[in-house]
């Protein structure tokens, strides 16, 4: 009892310095906790972003640029693949299935994502979940034909029908917009709670479309 009162008599002695110490252990305590949280939640993030996919390709780049840009929609791409590169691995024998994607254009903010209408066969997300249309049908041979993520409707307003205009580059304002080829909005995809929510899909022949009389990123 007496080592005790004495421990504590000192304690009281040197108070400032104890909260200092226990304040620095607490901090460190709570940042050890909030870094395993951030990737505890980074690591599900992913996990639930994509699934089923064994491999990503594209152009020489980083690897960590490659997965932000083609899957979580972040950053911009360096360069495209030629198209006898992609039916190379399209082809393999030990590649079960293959979806192209193309990026680089937006529409108010949101990214616009050029692909074959495989992505809805084949993207899963989750547990394995495939996508799914809540309003409409997947695009077809109008190169013209575009199908919502569920936010970009949601947050402009859009419905079957609705004609809209896509913008060269990813910025929020665009001043090259590609207004004499609009598009038509023929799907909505159903909620995932992934960047899919937050793009505009459209075919690659679309894609090309769009840019056809343009050279050097410019229109001619």
């Amino acid at each position: 009892m007496y080592l005790l009162r004495l421990a504590l008599a000192s304690l009281a002695n040197r108070r400032f310095t104890a909260f200092l110490t226990a304040f620095a252990i607490a901090l460190s305590v709570c940042l050890l906790l909030a870094v395993e949280r951030v990737r505890t939640e980074a690591r599900a993030s992913f996990a639930s972003t994509i699934s089923g996919t064994d491999l990503i390709v594209g152009a020489r780049s980083g690897a960590v640029n490659l997965l932000l840009y083609s899957v979580f929609r972040i950053g911009n791409a360096t360069n495209n693949i030629r198209w006898d590169s992609y039916e190379h691995y399209a082809n393999d024998p030990r590649v079960k299935w293959a979806i192209p994607i193309s990026l680089g254009d937006s529409h108010r903010g949101y990214r616009v994502m050029g692909t074959t209408g495989d992505y809805f066969s084949h993207y899963q997300y989750g547990r394995r979940q495939h996508l799914e249309l809540s309003q409409g049908r997947a695009f077809a041979s109008d190169p013209f034909e575009v199908v919502l993520g569920a936010e970009v409707a949601d947050a402009l307003h859009y419905k079957l029908g609705d004609k809209l205009v896509l913008a060269h580059g990813v910025a929020a304002i665009s001043l090259v917009k590609h207004d004499d080829k609009p598009f038509t909005v023929v799907g909505v995809l159903k909620r995932t709670g992934t960047p899919v929510d937050r793009t505009l899909h459209i075919s690659l022949a679309g894609m090309e479309a769009i840019h056809i009389d343009w050279h050097n990123g410019v229109p001619a």
